[in-house]
């Protein structure tokens, strides 16, 4: 897949295209891509995704405190190059750009930019200012510009209708099964290990303290996970710990993202560090003393390896 960063020096063969944020790349996401690249098989073309960045959201300032992604823009950029896309074309969204009605965007981005041959939108897409235009409305500029348009209806997985924000609140109630579901792949957070107190290594459970490359990151509630983890180019069981650590400090303000690695004595300071959450395993909890917390990790670890033995 090439990447774009806007529109210069772009061009593809009968460029079939779609449009969206894509948030978490979710399995309905993915019957809509497939369509995409299934039709530019059919008609000897190519396809495109047209994605914004920063989010709408942000620039324009609608609740941006309190939007939260399933995937920073790496994230999905790497999951946009596993489905077998050809292009995605990052458009950098301004309030010039919001202002474009959906005609304007059609002729300025799709016809003069991308020179699109078919477009492939969601059931609920809109696009144009105020995201007002319609599919009705869609199908009379294909007339007018000259392309073809086809729609992709509502998916369904165990009587879930799929969309990014079902997925969120799964993961904000901590049912990381159920999302992964929906998403297809395990939840990731990436990001960068940073320095931490070292009170893991005293107990004998070293962690690698997590900083989230993306400030408005999801992060699951607070609790012990089974995660896998890669670091320094391989792949790794371990068990994840979101909260406050409340039996180690009195004092912690910070909410603090560690992972004890399994099978791992390496120093991974500054490394980049991806985490693939597999399950909720407890709550966080303030234990009596630090013997108890000892002994109710290694009965998470126990747990947690037995978890992981079909992943690793």
């Amino acid at each position: 897949m090439k990447v774009y960063s806007g529109l210069n020096d772009f061009s593809a063969k009968n460029p079939v295209v779609t449009i969206g944020m894509f948030d978490g790349l979710h399995a309905g996401h993915r019957v809509l891509l497939q369509k995409v690249i299934d039709k530019a098989r059919e008609i000897n073309g190519e396809s495109v995704i047209i994605s914004f960045w920063p989010h709408p959201r942000v620039v324009l300032n609608k609740d941006a405190d309190d939007l939260r992604f399933l995937t920073s823009l790496e994230e999905k950029t790497r999951l946009f190059s596993e489905t077998g896309i050809d292009y995605l074309v990052l458009i950098p969204f301004t309030k010039e750009l919001a202002e474009l009605s959906a005609k304007k965007f059609i002729m300025e981005i799709l016809i003069k930019g991308i020179k699109l041959k078919h477009l492939v939108i969601g059931y609920d897409h809109r696009f144009g200012k105020d995201r007002a235009s319609s599919h009705d409305e869609y199908h009379k500029y294909a007339s007018e510009y000259n392309f073809t348009i086809s729609k992709i209806g509502a998916v369904k997985i165990d009587g879930l209708h799929i969309s990014s924000t079902v997925i969120r609140n799964l993961i904000l109630e901590g049912k990381i099964k159920g999302a992964n579901k929906l998403l297809t792949y395990n939840y990731l957070l990436s990001g960068r290990v940073i320095g931490g107190m070292k009170v893991g290594r005293r107990i004998g459970f070293p962690t690698a303290n997590i900083e989230p490359q993306e400030s408005r990151k999801l992060v699951p509630p607070d609790g012990v996970y089974a995660c896998t983890v890669h670091i320094l180019g391989g792949k790794y069981g371990g068990m994840l710990n979101i909260g406050y650590k409340p039996t180690l400090t009195s004092y912690q303000k910070q909410r603090s993202i560690e992972v004890h690695i399994f099978d791992f004595n390496r120093d991974v300071y500054s490394e980049e560090i991806t985490i693939e959450f597999v399950e909720r395993i407890r709550d966080e909890k303030k234990f009596t003393d630090i013997e108890q917390l000892k002994l109710q990790l290694k009965k998470d670890e126990r747990k947690i390896r037995k978890s992981l033995k079909k992943l690793l």
